[in-house]
This record gives C-alpha cells, structure tokens and sequence, in this order.
C-alpha cells in the first residue's frame, strides 16, 4: 500500500511539474533565441521608426533610468536623434531648462541651484519626489557639457502648461479643466514641436519620448463606456508607422492596488529560467505578443502586440526600487508647499495624502535630508508568483 501511495504521489507532483514548466515553455524557447540588449534594441527602433515611446515603470522606480541613461549617452542617439520629450515637466519649464541644458561651464553650485529649482516646479502637483528626475536632468546636462554643441541633446517636457508661480484660485479652475485633456494637451505639445523640428535645417531629426504607464498605450480604452484616449494614442495617429512604442518589463496591480507580476508571473519566471536580465525584441510573432493584455486592469481583448511595438527587460523586480527624496523642501520651500497644496485641496478630491504631508510640513521638523528607498509592494507576494512556475 505504501509503494501504491508513493507511486501515486510522485506521478501527480510529476504532472504539476510538467504542467508548470508547459506554461512557460513557449516564452524560454523563444528567449533562448534572443541576444539583443534592451539598450540595443531601442536604439536600433531609430533605423526604421522617428519617434520611439518608452513606457516608464512607476515614475519613481531608479534602475529604468539607468538604461535610459545609457541609452542617451550613447553616440548613436546623441549624434542622430538628439531630442528627448517627457511626460514629467510641465511645458512652462521651457524654454529655460533648455537654456540651461546648453548652457556650458556652469560653477557647481548654480548647476545643484538649477536642478533643485526645475524639480521644485517640474509639475502641477505641489511637489515632485522622484530622485530620478534630477538624476536624469544630470545625466542629459553632463553629456550636453562633454559633447560639441551640435551633439547637445534638446530636453522637452511636454506636461500640462502650468506656472506655480503665478498660481491662484482661478489657475487651479484652469488646470482641472486642462487635466480632463491632459492626454491630448500633452501630445499636441510633441506633435507641435516635433513637426516644427522636422520642418528645421536641424540635421536630428528623431525623437525619444518618455511616458509613463497608459500614457505610452498606442490604442483608445474605455472605462464605464467613456473612451481614454493615450498620448501614444494620438501620436501614432499623427506618425503611423513612423512611430513605435515599447513596454519596460514591470508589474502592474490588482483590485486593492497592490503590485502584481504580469500574466501571473509566467513572463518573470521564464527571463529568470534562462537567466537573461537584459534584452529587448519585437511583440510580433512572438508568445509575448500573442498574450492577452493585462498591464490594464480593465478588461480589455487586446493583445500587447496590439498596444506595444516591442519589450525590453531590463533587471528582475526584485533589482528594481524606488527613491523618493525630500531636499528640495528646505526651510524657503515649506511655506510655499502649503500654499500649494491649499490650492490643489481647493480642487476637491481624495487628498488625504497630501494633507498629511501637510501636516508634517507645517512641524518643526527637518525634512530636507529625508530621502526614502521603497521595493515594490508586496515584493515577497511578486516572488512567490514567479516561482510557481519554476521547478
């Protein structure tokens, strides 16, 4: 009896095996093939497209811009694309963020000044935590310093048109209005500046844009009926084919927002039974592509080869981590972060957050030291699912 029940224990542990190493078997055979960078991929999207989309992870998340930064800094794009749009920076920052990132020579102290003043007014919320942001402007102003004038690269935000400066009651009327556009608004920003670049002598002629999760979708999603239109979206309606788009690897989140693996962790578990942490491919004709789209969380009978040109992983989830810091809020700024997040509450909303964020603004306390290193949420959750299917 006892062989009976071990046979039978070792044929069903077998077949959950095979089971799980079936699910996963058509995403390693196809990986197995691949040995493109994901930095080699993107760039090599200039050959045939003008405008290249990356669809960014949460906008705090550090290790995606060290790719972008290698990606930037590589000859290639500074001599032949040369022009970059993000998704954060208000349009209002130009054109003196662009003054500055050509301006050569600059002391020490005045170059820390000026990227402490863009990400204080980088955007229509009261304040911008993310490290990366001025990380990133450093790594676009140090290569513009170290590479002839006509290699500089031009930096475009091309968020909502909005000045804090000048911000009152009647502004924040306006910008509620602008953020039910917001989409649209920040594409015909690109297109605008993007066509007026391709009717220039400029010889660069080729963009980079950055966007953050839908932002970066090529295609019109509803929820309750209601069409949202992307700023990839309008793009590729401009461009065409002229225009791709492509997926960082990430995680998206479930009902209760918490972060979930993308199909169930099925695609995390197979880059890691190859072990490749770094390459990029098209969705076409792919296992990948042909995957139902789940980054959304509505339902949707999309495929990703549907919303995205391509993919590339760079780094696992349990490498990625996000950096909120908080030096930008000295002593000056503290009263002037109240006052913005007075007129932002006027807007009316869920601003829970951010009041509290009042609250420990309004102390004695010191904040501007107080930088904060986050891991996905839950990250022990985001292993478990993609060790299921691993055995």
């Amino acid at each position: 009896m006892r062989e009976v029940v071990i046979a039978l224990y070792l044929l069903l542990n077998t077949s959950a095996v095979l089971a799980q190493t079936n699910a996963i078997s058509s995403y390693t055979t196809f990986l197995k093939k691949q040995d493109q960078s994901a930095k080699e991929y993107i760039l090599g999207l200039f050959d045939q497209h003008d405008i290249v989309i990356i669809c960014e992870r949460y906008h705090q998340e550090m290790t995606q811009y060290e790719l972008i930064a290698d990606i930037i800094s590589d000859k290639r794009f500074y001599k032949n694309v040369g022009n970059i749009f993000t998704e954060v920076g208000v349009s209002t920052l130009n054109p003196e963020l662009n003054t500055f990132m050509h301006t050569k020579g600059l002391p020490e102290n005045t170059i820390a000044q000026h990227f402490t003043l863009f990400q204080q007014n980088c955007s229509f919320w009261p304040m911008w935590g993310s490290k990366n942001y001025p990380f990133f402007l450093e790594k676009v102003y140090r290569l513009n310093n170290s590479v002839p004038e006509k290699y500089a690269l031009n930096l475009y935000p091309s968020d909502l048109p909005f000045s804090w400066a000048t911000a009152d009651s009647s502004s924040m009327t306006h910008l509620k209005l602008m953020i039910g556009n917001r989409d649209s608004i920040i594409a015909s920003q690109i297109i605008s500046k993007f066509n007026e670049i391709k009717q220039a002598n400029a010889k660069r002629k080729k963009a980079l844009v950055i966007m953050n999760y839908r932002h970066a979708f090529d295609k019109v999603f509803l929820i309750n009926d209601v069409p949202l239109k992307n700023v990839g979206y309008f793009l590729f309606k401009e461009y065409g084919n002229r225009a791709a788009n492509v997926l960082l690897n990430t995680v998206g989140a479930n009902n209760s927002g918490n972060a979930v693996l993308l199909k169930d962790g099925k695609w995390d578990a197979a880059f890691d039974v190859v072990h490749k942490e770094n390459i990029g491919f098209d969705f076409a004709n792919t296992p990948f592509g042909k995957d139902v789209f789940d980054l959304w969380p509505f339902k949707t009978n999309y495929k990703y080869k549907d919303i995205f040109t391509g993919f590339a992983f760079y780094k696992p989830v349990e490498q990625h981590y996000m950096v909120e810091k908080f030096n930008i809020i000295d002593s000056t700024f503290k009263k002037e972060s109240i006052r913005r997040i007075d007129l932002i509450c006027s807007l009316g909303g869920e601003f829970s957050k951010m009041l509290q964020f009042k609250k420990v603004l309004e102390t004695d306390r010191d904040i501007s030291k107080l930088e904060e290193t986050k891991k996905y949420f839950p990250l022990d959750s985001l292993i478990k699912a993609k060790k299921q299917w691993i055995k």
